[in-house]
């Protein structure tokens, strides 16, 4: 009866957590509603956006797909995948990042209705005389609904980053104007690139009389306008205010299409750096560049693009335009770019997602009815789906690896996939030796926890983790060797905790039959990975030391992230000693293997928020959830401290507490 009462307790608790972690992730993942209808939105067809996803650009440092950038930039401003409108037919429009993107190059008064920017608190709006009494604390605005007030904006955040960059602390709502003003301007900039093709230059030839040319031929007749801007200075007389008006429009013509997208190649093989369609025309008018009639071809194909956006055949001139910078692309520079799009299309991780969540389900209804039939089919469904989720996983770390061609554990978001698939793969070998359906229950909680962080982590963090890494880090030898043993010593970490939670929620709710050999099981395995965990982490930090004396001439230099990997190696040390000398028994060494999840997270994640140190090359920035882990953990911790008082009033004979010989497989 108490086993049973426990069962439905465990299903329960199970409940609640994968209830919680639902609501965490479709927070995180879904689109807002906003109910908004532009009766004037028309979708863009399958051909146009395929075409415009295909072309090759430079941002970050490496080429990639326009899909990609439209992608992040979406995330970054605000904060999710979708855009969810009405048109004026009444039907329902979803806007991607891609559809996003084209309407804010072509389309820029269309763009401006749309709920672009997150405000995460409408203390933000109001500092600057900005009310909307009907929207919520957290809401999405568009660009009409915030522009009146951007230059305060713009002012406000200067302020507060000149006292960030004093080291002053600044209060959540200090940071996120400095982030909406950064969003402000990252997006002023994509709808003005285009100002140039679409509203031309007037060019007068007498004050009050002229017409508008594009752009692309006053580049070809810039020497004329140079000679004729000397002649006049040379005789000593003030431009007319004609030609200091043509002036001012290209001034701004340059600065508006200078940033945001560069989707040119160079011109010379040996030069790495792509242009951006105001870099083509400062670089023209100015003389910097030689090859003047390609980069007015350049500019010209963009006014094509103009011309022909919303016609019908804007997509056969975006897959023309792709295919001529394409063409002028280094095939090194190409290969990437393919393999992304198709790990794009792939999506693994989505699906590794839906794999592990049913995994998870049948593992916990398999609890309800134990030695059945109808268990026996559950259980081998857990390992079919969990199996076909760390496939996925695997397939996901190959497919980056052969974009990047560097090992995919190397920024803060990769080494989630891979510290899921590591603690899965082990736990299904430890199932696979013990047979006891305890690890197999662990395995799939595992790779869905994985699967959500990894997800939420992509769309609040709004950052491609695909861009190369900082010089001092572009050392495959190393990434090989230090940071994948260290990221395999937080995967081993984070199992021990589990198969120890899994020990005390056993004891807590009688699901152990108190059979001694199903508890020496538990703490064998748990026992086993915290040998392991600590091997892994001492190698991995003492490889991370040789690589710091090699990359920035001392071994050891009390950074956080090297305090973090310390820290795992010592208390990983406490559990082994305090083993040996008899001080911890079953317990004492899951409660302690349980809080050796608190200091993986705090080495794995947790430094990474602190802003200091030579490791902050990946640090987030607003990520207090993290606290509510470290909450549940410690809870966890302070029942079990409690239960382990309470169950073992009773002295145990040292054969029943401490033997952690191998015990007979039995059914959990």
């Amino acid at each position: 009866m108490k086993t049973s009462i426990g069962r439905w307790i465990a299903f329960a608790l199970a409940g609640i957590f994968l209830l919680g972690l639902f609501v965490y992730g479709v927070r995180g993942l879904s689109p807002q509603k906003t109910g908004l209808v532009i009766d004037e939105y028309e979708e863009w067809s399958d051909e146009v956006l395929a075409a415009a996803r295909e072309i090759p650009v430079q941002e970050g440092g490496r080429v990639k797909p326009l899909d990609t950038q439209a992608h992040y930039a979406m995330l970054k401003l605000r904060g999710d995948r979708k855009i969810k409108i009405e048109n004026g037919q009444g039907e329902k429009v979803v806007i991607t990042p891609m559809a996003l993107m084209l309407d804010m190059l072509f389309r820029p008064e269309i763009a401006h209705r749309l709920p672009v920017f997150r405000v995460e608190n409408s203390e933000i709006l109001e500092a600057v005389g900005l009310e909307f009494p009907d929207r919520g604390k957290r809401d999405r605005y568009s660009f009409d609904e915030l522009k009146e007030k951007m230059s305060a904006f713009m002012e406000r955040a200067g302020d507060f980053q000149a006292r960030k960059q004093r080291r002053e602390t600044l209060s959540p709502v200090e940071e996120q104007t400095i982030s909406l003003a950064s969003n402000l301007r990252d997006y002023y900039y994509l709808t003005h690139y285009l100002d140039f093709a679409r509203n031309k230059v007037e060019l007068s030839v007498v004050e009050g009389e002229g017409k508008k040319v594009p752009m692309s031929v006053v580049m070809a007749v810039k020497e004329m306008i140079a000679e004729a801007i000397r002649e006049s200075q040379q005789n000593g007389e003030e431009l007319p205010t004609h030609v200091q008006d043509f002036l001012a429009q290209i001034q701004q013509a340059t600065m508006n299409s200078s940033f945001g997208l560069h989707p040119f190649p160079p011109y010379a093989r040996d030069e790495k750096e792509w242009s951006s369609a105001g870099e083509l025309l400062q670089g023209t008018i100015t003389g910097q560049i030689t090859e003047v009639g390609k980069a007015i071809e350049d500019v010209k194909s963009l006014e094509t693009l103009v011309a022909a956006a919303g016609g019908g055949d804007f997509a056969k001139e975006l897959k023309a335009f792709g295919e001529r910078t394409s063409a002028r692309a280094s095939e090194g520079e190409m290969r990437p770019l393919r393999w992304e799009l198709s790990y794009q299309k792939a999506g693994w991780i989505k699906n590794a997602l839906y794999c592990f969540g049913f995994g998870t389900l049948a593992a916990l209804f398999s609890l309800l009815a134990p030695k059945t039939k109808a268990s026996s089919i559950l259980r081998l469904t857990v390992w079919i789906l969990t199996s076909a989720g760390l496939l996925l996983f695997f397939a996901a770390i190959v497919h980056r690896y052969l974009v990047v061609l560097r090992p995919p554990v190397t920024t803060l978001y990769e080494t989630i996939p891979f510290i899921t698939a590591c603690s899965v793969a082990v736990a299904l070998f430890v199932e696979g030796i013990t047979r006891r359906g305890l690890a197999l229950g662990v395995a799939p909680v595992l790779g869905l926890g994985g699967a959500v962080l990894a997800l939420v982590f992509e769309v609040s963090n709004a950052t491609d983790s695909l861009d190369p890494l900082v010089a001092v880090l572009r050392s495959n030898f190393w990434l090989t060797t230090h940071v994948l043993t260290i990221t395999f010593g937080y995967a081993a970490g984070l199992l021990a905790a589990a198969f120890s939670a899994v020990y005390i929620l056993c004891r807590l709710l009688g699901l152990d039959r108190e059979s001694p050999d199903l508890r020496r099981t538990l703490t064998r395995i748990s026992y086993g990975v915290v040998c392991f965990a600590l091997l892994l982490s001492m190698v991995g930090t003492i490889l991370g030391g040789i690589w710091a004396n090699y990359s920035w001439g001392r071994f050891w230099g009390w950074d956080p992230k090297e305090n973090g990997a310390l820290m795992i190696v010592l208390w990983t040390l406490v559990i082994l000693h305090g083993r040996f000398a008899g001080l911890l028994r079953e317990w004492g060494i899951h409660l302690a293997t349980v809080f050796l999840a608190i200091v993986v997270t705090f080495s794995w994640f947790h430094v990474n928020m602190l802003g200091t140190g030579l490791h902050s090359y990946g640090f987030m920035e607003g990520k207090n959830k993290i606290f509510f882990f470290y909450g549940a953990i410690s809870a966890l911790m302070l029942t079990g401290f409690i239960g382990s008082l309470v169950l073992d009033r009773k002295p145990r004979k040292k054969s029943e507490t401490d033997d952690l010989s191998p015990a007979k497989p039995q059914e959990a």
